[in-house]
């Protein structure tokens, strides 16, 4: 079975591969893309495949625009780690979904599913339009509750009140937490901010900040503002551009 992966995480597209390729080894994941806009290039320009696995939140935008735009009709596992409320949508729409973190278990049986539904010759769901809509909707109400960090062996859920600042060092993204641990992430910045809600601010193109763990703010040089988080051992002065400055003070006292 020839598969397409859409997921913006790497290493969990690495993870889902390998556990796809372990269940049954005449199975090819064909092609791991990463955004709506390279996907529907791919998908336009290359065979559809048998099989569809497809994280909901890309980074520029939702993952049913691309079926909806392909006209697809092959199934599609959605790969969520959305809470409860946003997967009302699912319920409502009859569509399945599998929730991050997932292991052999989760994806064995998924698998099987799939080719009982396949071998069933079941209709394929072509019309997206509703769920689309409806999370969008939920999406403007809800944030990721757990960000999954990879470490070895492990996948570590990171609940997102923890984490006080993210920031980039030398092309490398850390998430650090209130309780002074250091993490290593696979997402960017960007994609992070997208992830996190309103309650973080993007104060430069290095730091992404916490409401939570700011303790004060202080003029600096050229009418720039100067962040102090209630954190030891920031690894550099995170400081708010001129530009910046006015709206940095409106959401903090929001």
């Amino acid at each position: 079975m020839k598969i397409v992966i859409i997921e913006d995480e790497y290493l969990m597209a690495e993870e889902l591969e390998s556990l796809i390729i372990n269940y049954n080894t005449d199975n090819e994941v064909v092609a791991k893309l990463t955004t709506v806009e390279e996907s529907i290039n791919y998908l336009n320009e290359h065979p559809m495949p048998d099989l569809f696995f497809s994280d909901i939140q890309l980074p520029d935008g939702l993952s049913f625009e691309i079926f909806d735009e392909i006209n697809c009709k092959v199934p599609v596992v959605f790969c969520t780690a959305y809470d409860e409320y946003a997967l009302e949508a699912f319920k409502v729409n009859g569509i399945d979904y599998i929730l991050k973190p997932f292991d052999n278990n989760t994806i064995g049986n998924t698998l099987e599913k799939v080719n009982r539904m396949m071998s069933q010759k079941q209709p394929i769901r072509e019309d997206f339009s509703n769920i689309i809509a409806e999370l969008r909707g939920a999406s403007k109400n809800t944030v990721k509750k757990n960000i999954l960090i990879f470490k070895g062996e492990k996948i570590i859920p990171i609940n997102t009140t923890e984490i006080a600042y993210s920031y980039l060092e030398a092309g490398i993204t850390y998430i650090y937490t209130f309780d002074n641990q250091k993490y290593v992430t696979d997402q960017s910045l960007d994609t992070l901010e997208s992830n996190l809600g309103n309650t973080f601010y993007r104060v430069n193109r290095q730091f992404l900040v916490n409401r939570e763990a700011i303790d004060h703010v202080s003029k600096y040089f050229a009418r720039k503002l100067l962040v102090e988080t209630k954190l030891k051992n920031v690894p550099d002065q995170i400081v708010v551009s001129k530009a910046k400055a006015s709206d940095f003070l409106r959401w903090l006292q929001e």
